[in-house]
């Protein structure tokens, strides 16, 4: 798949609002157009030009003619296969979805992707000789939220055989009334709460298909794109975890109110140890998931009467230690909440909709002689176990670079997500560290490539390209210059230029816009422009940390031009990379600029490092956690020049270890994410707080920078193609031992040690020939082992 053929011919997307009227929405579903929202394609064209005729994105795709926002619906599909065979199964819907056949779960979304840049998920199925039922139940948003944009609510399955000839599935529909629409949202940021008011008799998908079951509308959904492509992911096989509950008891509601009314504080305020003579509601069961995880809970309930089954998923417990639905920080009223009604006999739930957290609490009102058996946790994990390895023999330096990859499989399911509070994909995360994290645990940054297309395609009119998406799509400046450097570090690791060539128009789109909104005495216009939380934006001088971002991306755009051989282009730009420089220059000689400026001054080769240094190191060891008596930063309107986040030791710690500070860097990683673990941490805070999100995956630097420094193979291209460098930083360890991923799918088994204070003997066992380079020379190594010794540079603790 790439960028430009899938979008060659679009310029524009549609975006339906919640406000939009029911008339447009329904004209959509019976394949009436209506006037499209601007949107860039990208290929370059403005948004807004006239649209020319397109054939449907997804042909076929369908809904109920009356479509409405949080509506469940059923669909059915009867085939009779002549033999046993081979097909190759395509799916997708407008949100979350599941799709059965012969009432086995074969593939459940949603599997999420930019408007303006359609894609579906394919794999192959192997079916007897006789007749199946394909069931799908989907459900319809009509919301834009941090997963998804506010599209026509549709289904669309293809049975292709192995002839490459289309089965014809002829679809009958319902609405699966069962569900309600309460009106609530499980955020702001987020759909709707999953709502089933009415116990099913039997399986939907086995009711007689013509009472109440129609034929479904065709939906035009040419509005997309010119054409749908296969996803270059597809939606694995879900990890299905048993459960087991560690604590089980009776409750009693204290809050009474309307169906609907607060049900978090209904949640919340419960009796979870009522006076076993008052009248109790009914029996709770609690789960420890052991880390935050992404899905579904299933479970069979057998009770003696009708029974009302709510599922709460909790970040965190309250101080009294019971989970919490509701997480700070989500823009509004948050409602991690699920609920089912199930008529006497046994039950199995099997919810549609996926939330996060790492604990679970079942609730079932109405019988005091439930039994709640089977549960198991459906895990939306992509990644599955690393094959990245690292051992330092420091049992707590080990165990922090393994919760780092926890906390990225946490949070990486058909896209890398940036918290359970909103799942929403941004830019300046992935790049920052999710790449390199991808890289040293797994050698796949396929994730990483997904989001920089979803960003390409979410390019508002000047090419910017967006910060956030693909759902609601959101425009950070600063996000947009890292998105020039992860294209070209995406090509380092993958050992190829294929995503430069691919995104090349997008890119230069988006640098003429970063160039755009600097004027010559450094004053920017870039919309909102995140360098970290507590950073203040100075007043008395241009804002050198976001100058610095923009001047790195047109450093990396003069880069990406020469690696495709367009070095006359590349030149053209050097008067503009000039211009910011100068800025940087005139404005970086005070010594009161705050850290960051420091930081990324070193990285647009403005500023000394071995001064930058010092000065990181000092500034990292006055903040907390490092002094127990610094101020913590609490929220995220909070200015606090002082603090150090684990987000922005992405960018300073590499200085540190450039530098020769490895001993000092590996203290710093003891004293900062060895106080989380203590505070009971099992993935990485967003802050060293543990009142913000507790699964952010930008907190997992030491991960990377201890595969990368510790293990000294650090990835590059140039026009021969891959090659590693190396040089190893020795944290203050005797040895270490590990594997590295190299560019593609090869990998170098490492391990070294220390030969008296000056020297350390390298060994590297490649599984592919690799390009490796030593002390400024490369050399042609073959597969099998090499041996390397290396001298100590200067008086740290690095060595070449």
């Amino acid at each position: 798949m790439t960028a430009r053929s899938a979008m060659s011919d679009v310029e524009t997307r549609q975006i339906i609002r919640p406000q939009d009227s029911p008339r447009s929405i329904h004209a959509l579903v019976e394949g009436v157009q209506i006037e499209p929202h601007g949107y860039s394609g990208l290929d370059g064209r403005p948004a807004g030009a006239v649209r020319r005729a397109l054939e449907p994105t997804f042909p076929g795709a369908f809904w109920l003619r009356d479509a409405r926002p949080d509506q469940h619906v059923g669909f059915v599909a009867d085939v009779v296969v002549p033999a046993d065979g081979t097909y190759r199964l395509a799916v997708q819907a407008s949100g979350a979805f599941r799709l059965r056949i012969d009432a086995e779960t074969v593939v459940h979304g949603p599997l999420r992707y930019a408007p303006s840049l359609p894609e579906y998920h394919e794999q192959q199925i192997d079916l007897p000789a006789g007749r199946h039922r394909f069931a799908l139940h989907a459900q319809a948003e009509l919301l834009t939220t941090r997963m998804s944009a506010a599209l026509p609510p549709f289904g669309w399955v293809r049975l292709i055989a192995s002839d490459d000839v289309e089965v014809p599935l002829v679809w009958r529909g319902r609405e699966l009334e069962e569900y309600h629409a309460t009106g609530l949202r499980v955020s702001p940021l987020l759909g709707w709460v999953e709502w089933q008011a009415v116990p099913f008799t039997g399986a939907w998908w086995d009711d007689d298909l013509h009472a109440g079951w129609s034929e479904p509308a065709v939906v035009d959904l040419s509005v997309l794109g010119s054409e749908a492509t296969r996803a270059d992911i597809a939606l694995p096989a879900w990890r299905s975890r048993p459960l087991t509950p560690h604590a089980s008891g009776t409750y009693r509601d204290t809050y009474v109110g309307y169906e609907f009314d607060d049900i978090a504080t209904q949640f919340l305020l419960a009796d979870d140890n009522p006076d076993p003579l008052d009248d109790l509601d009914g029996q709770w069961f609690r789960y420890d998931l052991g880390r935050v995880r992404v899905g579904s809970v299933a479970l069979k309930v057998a009770s003696s009467a009708r029974a009302e089954v709510t599922v709460g998923f909790a970040e965190r417990l309250t101080p009294d230690g019971r989970p919490s639905p509701v997480v700070a920080l989500s823009a509004g009223p948050t409602r991690m909440l699920q609920h089912f009604t199930v008529d006497s006999g046994e039950t199995t739930i099997e919810p549609l909709q996926s939330l996060g957290g790492r604990y679970v609490e079942v609730r079932v009102r109405g019988g005091l002689d439930c039994e709640v058996t089977d549960a198991r946790f459906i895990e939306r994990d992509f990644l599955g176990a690393p094959t990245g390895r690292f051992e330092s023999g420091d049992p707590l330096l080990d165990r922090i670079w393994m919760t780092g990859l926890e906390t990225l499989r946490a949070t990486a399911e058909d896209s890398l997500i940036d918290s359970v509070r909103e799942r929403g994909e941004w830019v300046g995360d992935v790049v920052s560290s999710a790449l390199h994290l991808l890289s040293a645990g797994w050698g796949d940054v396929r994730l990483v490539r997904r989001a920089l297309l979803h960003s390409a395609a979410g390019a508002r009119d000047d090419g910017l390209v967006s910060g956030c998406g693909p759902g609601e799509v959101l425009y950070l400046g600063t996000y947009a210059a890292q998105w020039v450097t992860a294209c070209i570090n995406v090509a380092r690791v993958e050992g190829d230029l294929s995503i430069l060539r691919e995104l090349e128009e997008s890119a230069k789109a988006n640098i003429g816009a970063l160039l755009a909104c600097v004027d010559v005495d450094g004053k920017h216009h870039l919309p909102w422009s995140f360098v970290d939380w507590g950073y203040g934006v100075p007043n008395d001088q241009p804002n050198l940390a976001v100058i610095a971002h923009v001047h790195q991306a047109v450093r990396s755009w003069r880069r990406w031009l020469e690696l495709l051989d367009k070095p006359e282009q590349a030149a053209r730009y050097a008067a503009e990379e000039e211009r910011l420089a100068q800025v940087l220059t005139r404005w970086m000689v005070d010594p009161a600029n705050p850290y960051h400026s420091w930081t990324l001054g070193v990285h647009s080769g403005i500023v000394d490092p071995e001064g930058a240094a010092q000065y990181i190191q000092e500034h990292v060891s006055r903040a907390f956690p490092f002094d127990s008596k610094a101020a913590r930063l609490r929220d995220g309107t909070q200015v606090r020049p002082g603090a150090a986040t684990p987000y922005f030791t992405n960018y300073s710690f590499p200085i540190l270890l450039d530098t020769g500070r490895g001993q000092e860097v590996a203290d710093m990683w003891r004293t900062g994410w060895g106080w989380m673990l203590d505070r009971g941490a099992t993935t990485w805070w967003e802050v060293f707080d543990e009142r913000w999100s507790q699964c952010h995956y930008w907190g997992g630097a030491p991960t990377w920078q201890m595969s990368r420094w510790g293990l000294g193979l650090h990835l590059d291209i140039d026009d021969r193609g891959p090659v590693a460098d190396l040089r190893v930083n020795d944290l203050g360890r005797e040895r270490i031992s590990g594997l590295a991923n190299l560019a593609g799918a090869a990998t170098a088994e490492v391990e070294w040690e220390k030969v008296g204070n000056e020297f350390i003997r390298y060994r590297v066992n490649l599984s592919d020939a690799a390009r490796v380079r030593v002390r400024g020379e490369i050399h042609e190594l073959s597969r099998g082992g090499h041996e390397f010794e290396l001298r100590r540079q200067g008086g740290g603790a690095l060595y070449r």
